[in-house]
């Protein structure tokens, strides 16, 4: 069962293992867990070392945006608002700092789907300029938090949503995957993602057409 307990060790343990993985800095990057009421969240704190976070030191906020507790959330805590008031289906919410998927689309290139996890993780981003964190931030990927898997902020990172803390953080992962692959083969002379075709055929064997 996912109680408070629980979700509060996965949700340390998912924002160190980003930290081990380089997807978020020491002081970048933030992460959240809806609990089972689905009226309160445990979320990062603001300026802790991400490869250090430990349970105790998450904090837990309401969904009307009231703070629980003494410590200070993340910065991007609106973003995680916003993200659980407009999709009844996300329980977790990652936001990271994938370098080359950044640096991608920093630069005007789309990430291609380069894996069959890929394809099937990740099946609807969308990009948006940058905005300062917060709430601004909240404003400028709150139209496409309603629709997509993730959001990219050029200059700045990407909000991955799932069901739970391993899809999103895995939505992140598979995605920096694919941007370092397109970028190898690239520097290796040209290389194209996953046609249409091959797209169809993987998603019709995992059932997610």
């Amino acid at each position: 069962m996912n109680g408070p307990g629980r979700l509060g060790r996965e949700l340390a343990h998912t924002i160190r293992r980003l930290y081990v993985r380089g997807l978020v800095s020491g002081v970048g990057g933030n992460a959240s867990v809806l609990l089972p009421s689905r009226r309160q969240m445990l979320i990062t704190p603001a300026g802790y070392f991400k490869g250090g976070v430990a349970e105790g030191d998450l904090v837990r906020v309401s969904l009307d945006g009231k703070v629980l507790g003494k410590k200070n959330p993340s910065s991007e805590l609106p973003t995680h608002l916003a993200a659980y008031r407009l999709r009844e289906d996300v329980g977790a919410v990652v936001h990271g700092h994938p370098p080359t998927a950044v640096a991608l689309i920093t630069a005007g290139v789309a990430v291609p789907v380069m894996t069959p996890e890929h394809a099937v993780m990740v099946r609807r981003l969308e990009v948006v300029d940058f905005a300062v964190p917060g709430e601004a931030g909240a404003r400028a990927v709150e139209e496409s938090l309603g629709k997509c898997d993730m959001v990219g902020i050029r200059n700045h990172g990407f909000f991955s949503l799932g069901a739970d803390l391993h899809e999103a953080a895995s939505r992140l992962e598979v995605l920096e995957e694919s941007a370092k692959i397109f970028l190898a083969g690239r520097q290796a002379g040209g290389i194209s993602g996953l046609g249409e075709a091959d797209l169809k055929r993987i998603r019709n064997a995992y059932g997610r057409e």
